[in-house]
């Protein structure tokens, strides 16, 4: 079974510094005259993000020192979007929607193609909007393939458009706002997670549920959670093998109503699940740990505030059970 990757924000920050110096030293920060939104101007396979920025007012915004990294659709990229939500054109499709939309291609940091192989399978923040609008998205990429490629469907096609505020790469598919289910379906920390939500409980549609406006927060254990849950049963070889009774309400127990970003979760703050029981928390040492229904201590909240547009997920260390006497 694969590790799960419980530093990688960590390594993100750390490797950071170094990363953007050496981009700054290829790029120069930007060695092209041209800004991202001039640039975009003298591309016709541009030409409807072009328009799309003019009627989100975010010309300015594009032009300005930055740096950024934008992800810039193409033409087709953007006629498959409004054909699958039945817009007739780019200007039918609802301002403030079409600017969250745009702002999710936008990263405040030049991310080069360089630098994101070098991060691999990782999170960015977008400077669209999460839930309320005190944080902002974030953004999955997965770099360790021939072709970058973020949350699960948009791939790069041209890397390292070169700016003088930050760099473009263009991509095939518009980056859809993602919800609770586009982190655990493309992050590969969760694939025995998305096994428990879909072929292992048919009886709830959890896909649906975390799929809704919420906002939620979900508590995700990585595989190796998973890993450890299934050791404690002979008869467990997959999370398919589980009962589904006692696995929908183990599921349900990782579930939160609201946006609970790691700022709101301090030492001896509880949560009530979406099973009924709560779980609570406990701050020192560097690290948070939680307490489950059941009693379980030593629960680490691994990795915090992968913001998605319905809600928010923590990675944890173990799966969490819920008090099964009630």
């Amino acid at each position: 079974m694969k590790k799960y990757l419980k530093m990688y924000p960590i390594i993100f920050l750390a490797m950071l510094g170094l990363i953007l110096s050496c981009s700054d030293d290829d790029n120069g920060g930007g060695n092209s005259g041209s800004t991202i939104v001039e640039i975009a101007q003298a591309n016709t396979n541009l030409s409807t993000l072009v328009r799309a920025l003019e009627i989100t007012d975010l010309i300015s915004t594009l032009n300005g020192s930055g740096p950024f990294t934008v992800l810039a659709p193409t033409n087709a990229a953007f006629d498959v979007f409004l054909t699958t939500a039945n817009f007739p054109s780019i200007e039918d499709v609802p301002v403030p929607v079409l600017r969250q939309v745009l702002l999710n291609h936008v990263m405040g940091l030049t991310l080069d193609a360089a630098a994101l192989r070098i991060l691999g399978r990782n999170y960015a923040t977008t400077l669209a909007d999460g839930p309320g609008g005190d944080s902002n998205l974030s953004l999955y990429f997965d770099a360790t393939n021939a072709s970058i490629e973020f949350n699960g469907n948009a791939s790069v096609l041209e890397e390292d458009i070169d700016a003088s505020n930050g760099v473009i790469h263009t991509v095939g598919r518009v980056v859809d706002l993602p919800t609770i289910v586009t982190f655990v379906t493309t992050d590969i920390n969760f694939d025995q997670l998305e096994q428990a939500l879909t072929t292992a409980t048919p009886g709830t549609d959890f896909a649906a549920v975390l799929s809704g406006t919420g906002p939620f927060t979900v508590f995700a254990p990585a595989d190796t959670a998973f890993d450890d849950l299934l050791a404690t049963n002979p008869d467990w070889a997959t999370v398919d093998d589980i009962d589904e009774d006692l696995l929908t309400a183990v599921l349900n127990h990782h579930v939160v109503n609201g946006n609970n970003r790691s700022e709101s979760i301090t030492n001896g703050s509880t949560l009530i699940t979406l099973e009924g029981d709560s779980i609570s928390f406990s701050t020192g040492s560097g690290q948070t740990t939680i307490t489950d229904g059941s009693g379980n201590t030593d629960i680490v909240l691994a990795v915090t505030d992968l913001q998605a547009a319905n809600g928010v997920v923590h990675l944890i260390t173990k799966v969490m059970i819920p008090d099964l006497t009630n």
